[in-house]
């Protein structure tokens, strides 16, 4: 069976170590969550995680999800790519999502939302996202 979602807003990331989808129905105001459970050539296996899960997944990643940026070259809604850890704090990987194998960005997780990681840190941190996600840095030239 191949089911395709009508919204164009459909967005992978990863959370706590699991793989998610993300559907954003635009015109209903509503997110749906699905886990990725295997994704093999082009198709993705979804599990349906339940209500109280998404409930969780999505009061901790809401208010951070999307991210204006603002680089010398121009400001652009970024796209949460990850989460992980480093030294016991969360860190946040964005892309921009009309050219997400140009860049990607890193920030720290703050009580206001995110906060820049400072530049003798943000070359570890990177290393950190390379070291648990080698097979999604690869797509990637620039940091």
């Amino acid at each position: 069976m191949n089911i395709r979602f009508q919204t164009p807003y459909q967005y992978v990331f990863i959370h706590e170590d699991i793989k998610h989808l993300l559907l954003l129905w635009r015109k209903k105001h509503k997110w749906d969550l699905y886990i990725i459970e295997e994704e093999k050539d082009g198709e993705m296996t979804l599990r349906f995680p339940g209500e109280t899960y998404i409930e969780m997944v999505l009061k901790d990643i809401e208010p951070i999800f999307f991210q204006r940026l603002e680089t010398p070259e121009k400001t652009f809604l970024a796209i949460l790519g990850a989460t992980f850890t480093y030294e016991d704090r969360t860190m946040l990987m964005y892309y921009d999502p009309e050219y997400p194998e140009e860049a990607i960005y890193f920030f720290e997780r703050s009580d206001e939302g995110i906060a820049e990681i400072d530049e003798a840190e943000y070359e570890q941190v990177v290393q950190t996202f390379i070291n648990e996600f080698p097979e999604y840095f690869k797509d990637y030239a620039n940091v």
